[in-house]
C-alpha cells in the first residue's frame, strides 16, 4: 500500500484509541457519586496508560509514514 494511506490509517487508529480512553473514563466517572473535573482527571490516568501509550505510538508512526509518503512523492516528480 501507499505510505500516505498507511499513515492515515495509523492516525485513525490513534484517534480511536484516545477516544476509547475518554469513553472508558466517562463510564468510570458516571459510576461515582460526585462528578468533578478533578475526578475525571484522576480517573483518566487511573484507568490505565495502555491506550494512551498505543495512541502515541500509532500517532508517531502515522506521522512518519505520512512524511515518508509525501517526501517520496516529491522526489519522484
Amino acid at each position: 500500500m501507499e505510505d500516505k494511506i498507511v499513515g492515515s490509517l495509523f492516525l485513525l487508529i490513534a484517534a480511536i484509541f484516545i477516544s476509547t480512553q475518554y469513553i472508558v473514563t466517562a463510564i468510570l466517572v458516571s459510576n461515582l457519586t460526585y462528578a468533578s473535573k478533578e475526578a475525571f482527571y484522576h480517573s483518566f490516568f487511573d484507568s490505565g496508560y495502555l491506550l494512551i501509550l498505543f495512541s502515541l505510538i500509532f500517532f508517531i508512526v502515522g506521522i512518519l509514514f505520512l512524511v515518508r509518503g509525501f517526501t517520496h512523492h516529491r522526489m519522484n516528480e
